[in-house]
């Protein structure tokens, strides 16, 4: 198996710990590797808490490079913008959706710890 497989694989397997993780919390998942012009949405779900449409980054690590809880590590600024685009792209093309606020979340995989940063509007 090559690097690129190996990621792929570790990439879709914390996308699905995620998914299950944000199931387990109460958010409904819209959406699993939603693919936009410029990016890849790993997970956009709806959290009913506060009607609140949150696109989900995943990032699972082998190893602890970046502080766990920091988003700034998580999400370099070049990706953050083309998330918040790809967003946009997804609303659009589900205008049947309700939702009262948008959010971007970052969840962290490293072993056996989640960590879930919820974000900024």
């Amino acid at each position: 198996m090559g690097w690129h497989e190996h990621t792929t694989r570790t990439g879709r397997a914390g996308e699905a710990a995620g998914a299950a993780y944000l199931e387990g919390k109460g958010y409904e998942i819209l959406a699993r590797n939603y693919r936009t012009t410029d990016s890849e949405l790993d997970i956009v779900a709806f959290d009913p808490r506060d009607r609140t449409l949150v696109c989900v980054e995943v990032k699972t690590w082998r190893r602890p490079y970046f502080p766990m809880d920091d988003l700034r590590y998580a999400i370099p600024p070049g990706k953050y913008h083309r998330l918040r685009r790809g967003l946009a792209q997804f609303i659009a093309s589900q205008l049947q959706l309700q939702y009262d606020f948008i959010r971007i979340d970052v969840l962290l995989h490293y072993g056996e710890q989640t960590v879930h940063i919820e974000g900024e509007a």
